[in-house]
């Protein structure tokens, strides 16, 4: 096994001979006697903890660990002040910095030893946990992506033949078990493509393609679909749309219409009677111009401990596997995910009445006066 590497910095030689001492043949030991020299042996060759010295002319032991904590590249690596001062104060301000530990001096070797070592310890186990969540998340998207891929292609002929035979079929009875035969099967491939979706937007696909539309336009498609949803349902629809909307925006279009898509057939899913609401209308966040989009149910509602645990990946509010709406629980998760890549957020919350509302914000991005819009639909 390859042995790890500890960086000593100081720039006294005495006390990188007694600290070297300390560790004896273990690691392999690397030196510096400046920050800076430090700074850029680390940059070149990390190593796996550095032992370092406070006070040190020039660039001192915290000006060079703030470095190291502020670069992506280095602040995993752990760093154990080595110092004389023991004051609380600064011993505050170097774990504050991101040291993990101190060592005082006039140095104990066993002290030394048994530190750096179990620091290391730490440490490897920790890298091993992080390589063994990187393996695993790999290996989640590829089934997801290989299991969705072949389940979609025995799908589409099922659903086109018993389309045929449906459109030929005169007796009742055997319309109605093709019926349910090609209900099963949408409902199938909508899960399908849910798994196809999360594992896209996971990889090299998921970037937004931002482009300024209509957005009278683009709400009347989504309030028509949305409508039919609840009157097959027999609920209501009820829609308030500022009037003072600009007439074009700049966002991903087909991600907006999707993650709107599914906060609205979920609130029609959820709802046994009553209403589905959808309101759109400016809002200001910290200064900056957001399209805030609410969606609101006279539902089943959400348990308060859940409100966050639904744009989880698989989760429902119930999740027992006796609950009454079927689905994986993926279509809040691609919600969230396209939510993010809009720059936007999304949360939920309960109604005092009943039911319960989910806010979805985008930025509000005007396009170019001289933009060409694309002729509404």
């Amino acid at each position: 096994m390859k042995r790890q590497t500890v960086m000593i910095v100081d720039d006294t030689p005495a006390n990188i001979e007694i600290l070297s001492e300390s560790l004896g043949d273990d690691y392999e030991l690397f030196f510096a006697t400046s920050g800076l020299d430090a700074l850029e042996l680390i940059r070149a060759d990390k190593p796996d903890l550095i032992l370092l010295d406070i006070m040190m002319p020039g660039m001192d032991g915290f000006e060079l660990c703030g470095i190291l904590k502020n670069d992506p590249s280095t602040r995993d690596i752990p760093i154990i002040f080595v110092t004389a001062m023991i004051e609380e104060e600064q011993e505050i301000k170097g774990l504050e910095l991101g040291a993990i530990d101190y060592l005082t001096k006039p140095i104990s070797p066993h002290i030394v030893r048994a530190r750096v070592k179990n620091h290391l310890e730490l440490k490897r186990y920790r890298d091993l946990l992080e390589t063994l969540a990187s393996a695993a998340d790999r290996a989640k998207k590829e089934f997801l992506r290989s299991v969705s891929h072949e389940l979609r292609t025995p799908l589409t002929p099922i659903i086109g033949m018993t389309d045929l035979v449906l459109n030929q079929e005169e007796d009742g009875n055997k319309r109605k078990y093709l019926g349910m035969v090609q209900k099963s099967a949408l409902r199938l491939l909508g899960i399908v493509e849910d798994l196809i979706e999360t594992s896209r937007l996971e990889g090299e696909g998921g970037a937004p393609e931002n482009a300024p539309f209509h957005l009278k336009s683009f709400l009347d498609t989504v309030i028509m679909e949305a409508q039919a949803l609840a009157d097959g349902k027999g609920l209501t629809f009820n829609v308030q749309v500022e009037p003072a909307l600009p007439e074009a925006v700049v966002s991903d279009q087909g991600m907006l219409h999707k993650v709107l898509t599914m906060l609205l057939g979920n609130a029609v899913k959820f709802t046994p009677a009553g209403a589905v609401g959808l309101e759109v209308r400016r809002q200001e966040v910290a200064g900056e111009q957001m399209l805030q989009f609410s969606v609101s149910d006279t539902g089943v509602g959400i348990d308060q401990a859940d409100l966050e645990r639904i744009f989880s990946d698989f989760t429902q509010s119930d999740g027992s596997i006796t609950r009454s709406y079927p689905g994986l629980g993926l279509g809040l998760t691609l919600a969230r995910r396209m939510t993010e890549l809009m720059d936007g957020s999304i949360w939920a919350e309960n109604l005092p009445d009943g039911g319960s509302v989910f806010q979805l914000q985008i930025p509000l991005v005007l396009p170019d006066p001289d933009a060409v819009l694309p002729v509404p639909n």
